[in-house]
């Protein structure tokens, strides 16, 4: 996982975009800060209609597909976790 969370939630990002069976290589990604009563509360990341949404303070990220529905509500770390480009990209290997 890259050293900065926010470098793990782009690429996991695009590990979302990239299972859903569309190619992002060239897609430009989109970011916004958002503020909540003044105070910075977060970032919104898009990359081809897909939005993750990390809520900073709460440690939250809710994930939605193009059509805007919620897809996923989680951790930060368990989607960064979970959509990591070597997590899905290593074989499980058993002992014979």
């Amino acid at each position: 996982m890259p050293a900065n969370l926010a470098d793990s939630i782009r690429n996991a990002l695009h590990v979302v975009v990239s299972q859903n069976g569309i190619s992002n290589e060239t897609a430009a990604m989109t970011e916004s800060t958002l503020i909540r009563n003044g105070s910075y509360c977060g970032r919104r990341f898009s990359l081809l209609g897909f939005s993750v949404v990390w809520f900073q303070e709460e440690g939250q990220i809710k994930l939605y597909n193009p059509s805007g529905t919620l897809e996923q509500s989680c951790p930060v770390l368990q989607f960064c976790r979970e959509n990591s480009s070597t997590a899905n990209t290593h074989e499980t290997r058993r002992a014979a």
